[in-house]
C-alpha cells in the first residue's frame, strides 16, 4: 500500500511538473493575519485555581503565489507566531505551519509542516460553528486546570491533529503539523478526494527524527469529500481515514507504544441560512497500548448577513484494558459573533463541559465563559 502510494504521488508529481516552463511574471507576496484578545471565565474548577484571566492570540501570514507561463501554480504559505510567549498549544515556537504547494489541472501538491488532508477534508459540528469553533475552539484554555484533562478525547479529530491523549494539557497540537506531503485531486462534480503522508509523526520544521524505535512513522491520511446544492438544500460530507504504524517503544508522553487507526464520517445540510451537522469517529488504535475509543458531534448553525450563531456538541468515551470503565466526555458549547467591520469580529462563546473519569480525582465538569474580539487583515 505504501509503495502504491508513493509511486502514485510521484506521477502527480512529475505530471505537474510537465506543465512548467519559465516564470510568467514575479510571484504575488501577500500579507495578512489576526490579532484576537479574550477574556474568560470558568466555574467548577479545583481548589487554588483562578476562575478568570486574560489571554492574546496573533499570527501573521505570508503567502507567496506563482504561476508558470504553462500554467503550473506554486507558491507557499508561513504562518508566523506573533505572540509575546511560545504557543499555548506547542504548535511551533516561531511558526504554526510552513509549506510550499504546485497546483495544476491535474490537482495540488502541498510539502512542508501543514494539516493533514483529514484535517482539512473534515467534516463534522465544528464546521458550522461560530465564535471561536464550538467544540473545537478556545474552550480548552478556560476549562480546566489540566489535572483531568489525561486519557479524554477532547475535540473531533482524528489521533495525529488531536494530539496526545495521554497530556494532561488540553489542546495539544504538537503533532498535527508533522513535516507531510499531501495530494489533492481536482474536484469532480462535487466530489475531490486527498491523501497524506507523513514519515515520521514527532518530524516538523528542521527536526528530523532519525531513531526508528520512537512514536510512531509511515503515517498516512487519506479523504474523500462531496459538495452540492439541489434545489435550495447544500449538501456537504465527507469521510476521513488515519493510520500508522507504532514503533513499540514510548516516544514523548507514551505515545507511539502501539499503532494508530482511526475514521470519521460527518455530513452537513444547509437551507435558507441553517447549517445542521453531524459526525461520528473511531479510534480503533490511539498510539498508546490497549487505548481504543470514539466519539460523535451533532451542531446547529444560523448565519444571518453579519450576525454568526451556533450550538455544537461533542461527546466521547475512551478506554482501556486496564481500567473498568471508561473515560467519557460531553461538551454543549453555545456561540455568537458579529462581523462589524471588515476584519472586526466580536464574539461570545459558552462551554458546558464534563469529564467524567474512572475514579473521583480524574473527574471534573463546569462552564467556561469567553467574550473576544478579533481583528482579521
Amino acid at each position: 500500500m505504501k509503495k502504491i502510494l508513493l509511486g502514485t504521488s510521484g506521477l502527480v508529481a512529475v505530471a505537474l511538473l510537465a506543465t512548467a516552463a519559465n516564470a510568467a511574471e514575479t510571484p504575488k507576496v501577500t500579507l495578512g493575519g489576526f490579532s484576537d484578545f479574550q477574556s474568560g471565565w470558568s466555574g467548577g474548577q479545583g481548589a487554588g485555581t483562578r476562575s478568570n484571566g486574560f489571554r492574546n492570540d496573533n499570527e501573521i501570514t505570508v503567502k507567496v503565489d506563482g504561476k508558470t507561463a504553462g500554467g503550473l501554480g506554486y507558491g507557499a504559505e508561513i504562518d508566523l507566531e506573533a505572540d509575546v510567549t511560545n504557543d499555548a498549544n506547542n504548535q511551533g515556537t516561531n511558526a504554526s505551519r510552513t509549506f510550499t504547494y504546485l497546483e495544476s489541472g491535474f490537482g495540488r501538491v502541498e510539502l512542508g509542516s501543514n494539516k493533514s488532508v483529514a484535517s482539512t477534508m473534515r467534516v463534522d459540528a465544528s464546521s458550522v460553528a461560530a465564535a471561536t469553533g464550538g467544540i473545537n475552539g478556545a474552550w480548552t484554555y478556560f476549562a480546566t486546570d489540566g489535572n483531568t484533562a489525561a486519557n479524554f478525547i477532547t475535540t473531533s479529530k482524528l489521533v495525529s491533529e488531536h494530539g496526545r491523549v495521554s497530556s494532561a494539557n488540553l489542546g495539544d497540537e504538537s503533532t498535527y503539523n508533522a513535516t507531510k506531503v499531501s495530494y489533492y485531486t481536482p474536484k469532480f462534480s462535487g466530489f475531490q478526494a486527498g491523501v497524506s503522508y507523513t514519515p515520521q509523526i514527532d518530524d516538523r520544521g528542521q527536526t528530523m527524527t532519525r531513531s526508528d524505535t520512537a512514536s510512531v512513522s509511515d503515517v498516512f491520511d487519506l479523504g474523500v469529500g462531496y459538495e452540492g446544492t439541489f434545489s435550495g438544500i447544500k449538501l456537504a460530507a465527507a469521510g476521513t481515514y488515519e493510520f500508522g504504524d507504532g514503533e513499540g517503544t514510548a516516544g514523548p508522553a507514551g505515545f507511539g507504544t502501539a499503532d494508530i487507526s482511526a475514521w470519521n464520517l460527518g455530513a452537513i445540510l444547509g437551507f435558507q441560512g441553517f447549517d445542521l451537522a453531524g459526525s461520528y469517529g473511531s479510534w480503533d488504535d490511539s498510539g498508546l497500548t490497549g487505548v481504543e475509543g470514539d466519539y460523535w458531534t451533532a451542531g446547529l448553525g444560523y448565519s444571518m448577513g453579519p450576525i454568526g450563531t451556533s450550538v455544537t456538541y461533542l461527546g466521547s468515551s475512551l478506554n482501556s484494558a486496564a481500567n473498568a470503565r471508561d473515560n467519557d466526555f460531553q461538551n454543549i458549547v453555545l456561540g455568537a459573533d458579529y462581523k462589524l467591520a471588515a476584519g472586526l469580529t466580536p464574539y461570545a462563546e459558552v462551554s458546558f463541559f464534563e469529564f467524567d473519569g474512572t475514579t473521583r480525582a480524574t473527574s471534573n465538569e463546569g462552564t467556561a465563559v469567553i467574550l473576544g474580539t478579533q481583528v482579521a487583515f
